[in-house]
């Protein structure tokens, strides 16, 4: 049995980045229940029962974390209500799709923007709360999309293969002034973002399809789940409590590093 107090974050302070929807959404539960202060930004969810709502200990910050003031004035908040903060998660996402030619530019600038420009803004405005608290952690989201791809996601997979260089840029430089960054890299995950391209691309549906009742959404994950040694579909709670694993002490030596969780997908041959 793992000792409660270990795992307790009681009198540390949080910013996630991309906090309102599926997997920073889970973290930002998962970090309060464990007694962090927490501060949350998004531009929230596609429907109300995909968000997070304030609650004590829990700020919700509206925006777009490609913005740099709306970023600064969050976490300024964020240290102001807990007197700093120690640590950073970013995970704000958008899933394009298309190849280097169908994508558009404003398509492509969007997935840079939202997917990598949020994690530069994070730890540009939010890097030097953490060293004058003597150090704290960072994980950003990114994805087995960026070490291995399908087709037709030229904009994500970019965005996350630069997440995962960026961060260990992150672990470089800051690294001997006390700070760690990790990645952690899911793959298929049941979130807003998975349920969408299910009734996009599901059970042979075409790329204009919109929508999927539950029935239908169940017989995909199947099928799809038939693709991955574990052969089911991640739930978002799960891919929480890696992230807070490794911004808790508990990963003390662990910098610099990738995290996959993606059930196995990248560990098989395709064919």
């Amino acid at each position: 049995m793992r000792d409660a107090d270990a795992l307790s974050l009681q009198g540390r302070a949080a910013f996630v980045m991309g906090g309102t929807t599926g997997i920073g959404r889970a973290t930002a539960e998962l970090l309060r229940a464990r007694g962090a202060q927490v501060g949350v930004f998004g531009a929230g969810g596609s429907s109300p029962e995909d968000e997070i709502a304030s609650q004590p200990g829990l700020q919700v910050f509206r925006g777009d974390g490609s913005v740099s003031a709306q970023v600064q004035e969050a976490i300024a908040q964020t240290v102001q209500a807990a007197g700093g903060l120690d640590m950073l998660v970013c995970a704000a996402a958008v899933h394009p799709y298309g190849t280097a030619v169908s994508t558009s530019e404003a398509s492509w600038d969007r997935a840079l923007a939202v997917n990598l420009k949020s994690m530069y803004l994070t730890a540009h405005h939010g890097v030097p709360h953490l060293l004058r608290r003597g150090g704290g952690a960072i994980v950003n989201v990114a994805s087995n999309q960026g070490s291995a791809c399908n087709p037709d996601v030229a904009a994500y997979a970019a965005s996350k293969g630069a997440a995962l260089a960026f961060t260990r840029s992150l672990a470089v430089d800051f690294g001997p002034q006390g700070v760690r960054a990790n990645t952690v890299s899911p793959g298929p995950v049941d979130t807003p973002m998975l349920r969408a391209a299910a009734g996009q691309f599901g059970a042979g549906r075409g790329r204009d399809a919109v929508g999927i009742d539950a029935v239908g959404l169940d017989a995909v994950y199947a099928d799809w789940s038939q693709r991955l040694p574990l052969r089911r579909i991640a739930c978002a709670e799960e891919i929480a409590e890696l992230i807070v694993f490794l911004v808790s002490p508990q990963a003390s030596f662990c910098t610099g590093a990738d995290f996959v969780a993606d059930g196995g997908l990248l560990a098989q041959l395709g064919f």
